[in-house]
C-alpha cells in the first residue's frame, strides 16, 4: 500500500495511519519531517481551524488591509467603512491574481487588481470590470471576492476557511474567561520581528510550550542570586534540583503551562528558600526579563524592580510587593492598568498555546508572543514571529513595523534567552532526520502540551477524537 493510499484509507475509517499514530507519550517524527504529513495539515487542518491573521491595530482605518499567508492560501483582512472587519480569499475572481500584497491601504475607495484593473469594494463586492460587455453574463456576486469567516478576540483578528466554523469564542475556551482581566485587546505592539527557521513549525512551537527545557537551555534563570545578568554556564546535575516545575494543562483546543514549585519540594533547602524570598533576588529575575528578553517586564516594571532590589525584607512577599509597585507606577504615569485579584492573575498568567500557531506568555502589563507558520511545501522550514505587547499611556504607543530578518543570526537584538532557544531549534529539527531517532518521548507532567497539540490535529486530519475515548 502506498503512502497516499494509506492516508486515504485512514480518512475513511477514522484511524490514524500507523506511521503517524501517537502513543500516550510518544509522537513519531514523521509528523514533523514528512512532506505528506505537511500536506495533510495544510489541506485538512489549516482549512478548518480558527487562526490569528493579524492584530486589529495593523488595520486601524477603513481601507487598510493585511495579507495573511498560510501554506498556499492567501487571505486578505480589510477594515470596513463602518469600522468592522471582513476577510476574503486574496484572489481576483478573473484570473486569480493576488489583489493585495503585504499590508497597505486601498486607494480611491477600492481594492484594485494590478493585472487588469478590476476593482472591489472594501466589502468584497465587484465594483468595476473593464469591458464588462465583452464577458458572458454573470451575476455581480459571481465576480465578487470570496468571503472567509472572520472574528476578533484579545486584539487579534482571527480567520477560518471552514464552511461552518464553530463560534470563535467557543473555539478559544477557556482563554476568553481566563484572560479577560488582562485586557489583551487594549495592548499594542512594543516591537515585532519575523525571520525564517530551518525547522518544522511544530518543532519551534514545541520549544515554547513547555518549561521542562529551562534548566538545560536557560541555566542562568536558576541563578537570580548572582544579579540581573547571571552566568549562563551549563548547570551541573546537582543544580537541576532547583529547576522550576512547569506542569501543563491540556484543554480541548489549547494548552497552558505555569512556573511553580514542585509539590514534593517542601523545605528541602531552607537556606536557599530564605535567600529566594529576599526582594533583590526576585527583583533580579524581573530585571533579567527586561534586559535579556525584552518583554514580560515593561520599562516601568523594570524601574519598579530596581527599586525593589534596594528594599529590605518585610512582611509582604517580594512577588506581591512587586505587583503593587508596578500597578502604582503605571497608574501614576497615566496607564489604564488592568485591575485584578491575585486569584484572577493566577488563573490567566502563564504560557498559553493558542492552537495551532500562536503562543502567548501573559502578564498584567505586557505579553510576550510567538507565531510559527508552516512553509507551503517544505516541512523543514517555517516562518517565526516574535513580538511584545504592552499597555501604554495615551499618546505613548510607538510606531512599529515588522522587522524582517533574513537569517536570525543576522540580528543581535533577540536577547540572551530567546537566542538560546533559536540556537537549539535548527539542531533539534536536524536530529529528527537521524536514523537513530524514532520520535518524541514526552515528560508526563511537563510536556503534555506537545502531545495535546497532536491530539487536536488528529481530530481534523484523521477524524479521531482522543477526548471521546
Amino acid at each position: 500500500m502506498t503512502a497516499v493510499e494509506d492516508t486515504t484509507d485512514s480518512e475513511a475509517t477514522g484511524k490514524v495511519p500507523p506511521r503517524y499514530a501517537c502513543g500516550e507519550t510518544f509522537v513519531p517524527k514523521g509528523r514533523y519531517i514528512d512532506p505528506e504529513f505537511l500536506q495533510l495539515e495544510l489541506d485538512r487542518l489549516f482549512t478548518q481551524v480558527w487562526q490569528p491573521a493579524c492584530r486589529e491595530e495593523e488595520i486601524p482605518d477603513p481601507g487598510r488591509y493585511c495579507e495573511y499567508v498560510i501554506g498556499r492560501q492567501s487571505i486578505m483582512v480589510v477594515r470596513q467603512k463602518d469600522g468592522g472587519i471582513k476577510a476574503f480569499y486574496n484572489a481576483c475572481t478573473h484570473r486569480g491574481m493576488k489583489v493585495v500584497r503585504g499590508t497597505g491601504c486601498a486607494v480611491d475607495g477600492d481594492l484594485r487588481c494590478e493585472f487588469h484593473g478590476w476593482r472591489f469594494g472594501f466589502d468584497g463586492r465587484s465594483s468595476f470590470v473593464p469591458s464588462r460587455d465583452e464577458f458572458l453574463s454573470r451575476s455581480r456576486e459571481a465576480w465578487s471576492l470570496r468571503p472567509v469567516a472572520v472574528g476578533t478576540w484579545g486584539g487579534w483578528v482571527f480567520i477560518s476557511m471552514a464552511e461552518n466554523p464553530p463560534e470563535l469564542l467557543d473555539w478559544l475556551d477557556p482563554l476568553v474567561t481566563a484572560l479577560a482581566p488582562f485586557r489583551l485587546e487594549d495592548m499594542r505592539f512594543r516591537w515585532r520581528k519575523r525571520t525564517r527557521l530551518a525547522a518544522n513549525y511544530k518543532t519551534v512551537i514545541d520549544a515554547f510550550i513547555e518549561g521542562y527545557h529551562t534548566a538545560g537551555t536557560h541555566p542562568q534563570t536558576l541563578r537570580p542570586t548572582q544579579g540581573p545578568r547571571p552566568s549562563a554556564e551549563p548547570a551541573p546535575p546537582q543544580e537541576y534540583v532547583y529547576a522550576p516545575y512547569t506542569p501543563t494543562t491540556a484543554y480541548r483546543n489549547h494548552s497552558r503551562f505555569i512556573y511553580t514549585a514542585r509539590p514534593d519540594s517542601g523545605d528541602r533547602d531552607s537556606a536557599r528558600k530564605a535567600q529566594a524570598a529576599r526582594p533583590e533576588v526576585f527583583a533580579n529575575s524581573m530585571q533579567y526579563n527586561y534586559l535579556e528578553v525584552g518583554s514580560l517586564v515593561t520599562e516601568r516594571d523594570y524601574r519598579a524592580a530596581r527599586q525593589l532590589a534596594r528594599m529590605e525584607p518585610g512582611e509582604v512577599p517580594p512577588f506581591v510587593l512587586y505587583h503593587q509597585m508596578c500597578e502604582e507606577l503605571a497608574l501614576a504615569e497615566g496607564v489604564d492598568y488592568p485591575r485584578m485579584s491575585m486569584q484572577e492573575y493566577f488563573a490567566g498568567n502563564g504560557d498559553w498555546h493558542v492552537f495551532p500557531t500562536l503562543v502567548i506568555l501573559v502578564e498584567k502589563s505586557c505579553v510576550l508572543g510567538y507565531r510559527m507558520l508552516p512553509d507551503a511545501e517544505d516541512p523543514n522550514r517555517c516562518v517565526f514571529e516574535m513580538f511584545s505587547l504592552e499597555h501604554f499611556a495615551p499618546g505613548e504607543v510607538p510606531e512599529t513595523r515588522w522587522l524582517e530578518v533574513q537569517r536570525w543570526q543576522d540580528h543581535d537584538g533577540w536577547g540572551e534567552l530567546p537566542t538560546q532557544d533559536l540556537r537549539n531549534i535548527d539542531a533539534i529539527h536536524a536530529g529528527m532526520h537521524s536514523r537513530g531517532f524514532d520520535g518524541l518521548w514526552l515528560n508526563t507532567a511537563q510536556e503534555m502540551s506537545i502531545r495535546n497539540q497532536h491530539a487536536i490535529a488528529d481530530r481534523f486530519i484523521f477524524g479521531v477524537d482522543d477526548h471521546d475515548a
